[in-house]
């Protein structure tokens, strides 16, 4: 119950700051996408029904914070969270650093699904070349910083665990 908060929480906090703060980097339109680094976070390391639905409302979060279409980013997210899971059972990723590449895969799973979308249903054109340009340095950005915010869940998990442990056994 207690690492499930740990989740909201953190989730929270990065969808605060990728809505806000992260805006006034200087990056230009490129926002680095945190809530995704958490979504594969919970696929690899928390593949259970709280995730999916922890990975849904992620999704909901930043559509209501700041996308004009609701839905968009929950389908994407649930892809990621799918492409996470399906990644770690076939491989085994234990470091942080590692994490890095499955992210920069899962970003481009969320682009492509994105892009997909405002070409099909919502008649969007000029995706072409600048939305790959934008898709490349989002899934860049989101896997640099990955193995940062990976290993600051890990702690938190550790310390949330640790602290169980020694609540059962007092």
């Amino acid at each position: 119950m207690k690492l499930s908060l740990l989740f909201v929480a953190v989730g929270f906090v990065l969808v605060l700051l990728q809505t806000t703060l992260m805006h006034l980097l200087p990056l230009g339109p490129f926002v680095p996408d945190l809530a995704l680094v958490l979504c594969v976070y919970l696929g690899l390391n928390h593949p259970t029904v709280g995730a999916v639905v922890g990975s849904f409302m992620l999704g909901y979060s930043v559509d209501v914070f700041s996308s004009p279409v609701l839905g968009l980013n929950c389908l994407a997210m649930s892809l990621v969270f799918l492409t996470a899971y399906l990644s770690s059972r076939c491989i085994w990723i234990n470091s942080p650093l590692l994490s890095a590449p499955v992210v920069f895969l899962a970003s481009w799973v969320k682009g492509g699904s994105l892009m997909a979308v405002w070409t099909l249903f919502l008649a969007m054109d000029g995706l072409g070349a600048g939305g790959l340009k934008y898709a490349f340095v989002d899934a860049l950005l989101a896997a640099i910083m990955a193995p940062a915010i990976f290993m600051l869940l890990r702690r938190g998990q550790s310390y949330v665990e640790s602290k169980k442990a020694s609540m059962e056994t007092a």
